[in-house]
């Protein structure tokens, strides 16, 4: 079954609301256990609008990355994120 990649672009305007989001969110990611394929670091935006900070996270599939996405607790985690900054999230399966 093929992994499912949660990837997140985020500009940060709140760095204090950010750091509670990102506590909530990395609570609910909990049972999930997803596996943590790039953060942050190094990067060059090459077309689009650009961000400050990036994710990828692998999902057992995409159902269970969509699983996670809907969840009640990052569901919860997601207000705190909408005070913090901006950002574009997509979920997409991986090839095999």
């Amino acid at each position: 079954m093929p992994k499912g990649y949660l990837i997140g672009h985020v500009s940060i305007t709140d760095a204090t609301a950010y750091a509670a989001y990102a506590k909530a969110a990395g609570d609910a990611m909990k049972s999930f256990s997803p596996k943590v394929i790039a953060a942050s670091g190094l990067y060059e935006n090459l077309e689009g609008e650009a961000h400050e900070r990036h994710v990828i996270f692998e999902f057992e599939s995409f159902s269970e990355a969509k699983r996670f996405y809907e969840s009640p607790d990052y569901q919860a985690a997601k207000v705190l994120r909408a005070e913090a900054g901006t950002g574009t999230f997509v979920i997409v399966e991986g090839t095999s």
